[in-house]
């Protein structure tokens, strides 16, 4: 049953609609615009009231708003996320969490919650978010959607505001990989490529060694993806090993790093309204205002690491192959986790999700029914940088109609 927009609590307060500009490849699709993007006129919540308060309506549109508006696209309305875009779980926005209409006992992923939320339950047919450690890889993969998280750059983020700059970029969710292609197109700042420029995908690689920490079912699902893959490409699928990217060293590097942009951009407003910030994502902030404090000889080695880390990965990323990796240990959490289980999955499911950060690089979310459970999973595929049209590609094989891809049947 379709639902409702007021039970899936994916809007902000006082949200808008805009009508399309222009006629286009999105021709009569609607999306789901996460709300810190500018729109005329309009000031955007960036998850909290009190960001709202303290700022003056925007006066342009960013340029992701007025490409999709210009191709043919509707905005349903403006999403919720979570309190400036500064978490992967989905809980901690303005009023109720948006309901996942996959799992309705268990949060939807952030920060990009409510954009997950209105494509899931069939409210737009394209989510717009942002993804800075995993906002866009985990919503997609909580809530049973197709997401890529573009190579850093490759999608302007003029006037969206921004929570770390150097990782952040605009993302996309959706139902079926026709639509996926499409808003790609649209929003890309460059001219998409024509098929005789794109690598075909020809080896996927699953990262066999850092399936450990999943469940049994989640760790199924995703070298059985990597089979599926492998087969309708015709290509190699080869296990290998990856811990080097997927571990709890590099998980805490892309923190540090993160967290040093933040309270270098948003230092003056956070401490004039500390308080009224939600306790997990103040006591995040007081760390980004304690690992500012680093000594400079800390913070080279950290931004130094970064760059061995892209480069190390660039060697690996080959054209024409893939990495087949989780997204999350398991199904999203609980919606009444404590706050003992939102700390231990923020910091598992960085693990997974820090590489494609550090690198720059694109990661697509593929949802795969798991037959044996029943569970859906998303599980990621991570490609070379600025391969972003392969993983395009690679999706339309695997799911072109929407909806997950059965596994192990």
């Amino acid at each position: 049953m379709r639902e409702t927009h007021t039970s899936v609590h994916c809007w902000v307060p006082g949200s808008i609609s805009l009508p399309p500009t222009g006629r286009g490849p999105l021709d009569g699709m609607t999306a789901a615009v996460k709300d810190l993007m500018s729109i005329a006129g309009h000031t955007p919540s960036f998850g909290h009231p009190r960001w709202r308060a303290t700022h003056s309506p925007s006066t342009e549109t960013a340029p992701v708003v007025t490409r999709l508006l210009a191709a043919g696209a509707s905005v349903t309305g403006l999403a919720k996320l979570d309190q400036l875009a500064y978490s992967i779980i989905g809980n901690a926005g303005e009023g109720t969490p948006p309901h996942n209409a996959l799992y309705p006992d268990r949060f939807t992923g952030g920060s990009s919650s409510g954009s997950a939320a209105a494509v899931a339950a069939g409210l737009a047919d394209v989510g717009i978010g942002t993804d800075t450690g995993g906002s866009i890889r985990v919503p997609a993969a909580s809530c049973g959607l197709l997401g890529l998280r573009p190579s850093h750059g490759v999608i302007g983020t003029q006037g969206v505001l921004p929570l770390a700059p150097s990782f952040d970029v605009v993302g996309i969710m959706t139902r079926d990989a026709g639509t996926l292609h499409q808003a790609f197109g649209v929003l890309s700042a460059t001219p998409p490529a024509s098929p005789g420029q794109v690598r075909e995908v020809r080896e996927v690689r699953v990262a066999s060694d850092c399936l450990r920490p999943l469940s049994p079912a989640a760790a199924e699902a995703v070298r059985l993806t990597a089979r599926m893959l492998a087969g309708s490409l015709g290509g190699h699928l080869v296990e290998c090993d990856f811990a080097e990217f997927i571990n709890g060293e590099l998980a805490g590097l892309f923190t540090r790093l993160q967290a040093r942009e933040i309270w270098r951009i948003h230092a003056e407003w956070v401490a004039e309204n500390r308080g009224a910030l939600a306790a997990d994502v103040r006591a995040r902030l007081d760390r980004a205002e304690a690992l500012s404090a680093d000594p400079p000889a800390r913070q080279r080695g950290d931004q130094q690491a970064r760059e061995a880390c892209a480069a190390s990965y660039a060697r690996l990323a080959a054209p024409g192959a893939v990495v087949v990796v989780p997204v999350m240990r398991d199904l999203p959490l609980l919606r009444d986790a404590s706050p003992a289980e939102l700390a231990s999955f923020r910091t598992e499911t960085l693990t997974f999700t820090a590489v494609g950060s550090l690198a720059g690089a694109p990661e697509l979310v593929i949802p795969v029914r798991h037959v044996p459970s029943g569970q859906v999973f998303g599980v990621g595929v991570l490609g070379p940088v600025r391969g972003d049209a392969a993983l395009l590609r690679l999706a339309s094989r695997v799911c072109p109609d929407g909806g997950p891809a059965d596994v192990g049947g």
